[in-house]
């Protein structure tokens, strides 16, 4: 039998179906365009997203450090006599601890300095002094800063330890002078730690 139209093997086209399968193909590469774009731009907000959840982390260990602190006293002029009786006894390592978290591990290594070139006694006696005549100059119910003056009669040069078998040389020019003594309150344990020295 022959085709009608004349021609043979020739399929014909169904549009509609032919139709169909590119809006398939189309609406997958929208789709596969969505997907890419929005991993591209997720990616910086998922960082946030792992930066924040890190942050929240180490700042819940950092109260949890604080409310099992227990070095320091229920006044500034306490934390400051501690730590100057165990500067007296040696015990640098207990002596850190007076200071606020953030800074014990720096102030070891700095007192160990102090310790390994016999300046623990000229540190507790240049304390004890500025004690003796510091005056409050600041308070809140979470910090307070002592002030003292000082006086260098014959400019010097001294070799300060800073950790890490690291110095710094300071140069005192002769005069008179005011440094301070900045202490902070543990807000969750209640007690005073130091914060400048």
């Amino acid at each position: 039998m022959e085709n009608p139209s004349g021609s043979e093997g020739i399929k014909k086209i169904n549009w509609r179906q032919f139709g169909k399968h590119w809006i398939v193909v189309f609406i997958l590469a929208i789709v596969a365009a969505f997907v890419i774009w929005g991993m591209l731009n997720a990616s910086p907000w998922l960082k946030k997203l792992q930066n924040w959840r890190a942050a929240r982390a180490l700042q819940s260990q950092l109260q949890e450090l604080y409310r099992n602190d227990k070095y320091g006293g229920k006044t500034p002029e306490e934390t400051f006599d501690m730590f100057i009786a165990a500067l007296e006894k040696g015990d640098v390592e207990l002596a850190s601890k007076y200071f606020v978290l953030e800074k014990q591990e720096s102030w070891l290594k700095t007192l160990e300095e102090y310790k390994s070139k016999a300046l623990l006694s000229n540190l507790t006696a240049e304390l004890e002094n500025n004690k003796n005549n510091w005056k409050l100059n600041n308070t809140s119910d979470e910090t307070a800063a002592f002030t003292y003056n000082y006086v260098v009669k014959t400019p010097f040069v001294e070799e300060l330890p800073l950790g890490n078998g690291q110095t710094q040389k300071l140069t005192h020019p002769a005069g008179e002078f005011s440094a301070e003594i900045i202490f902070n309150k543990n807000k969750f344990s209640n007690i005073w730690k130091i914060s400048v020295l």
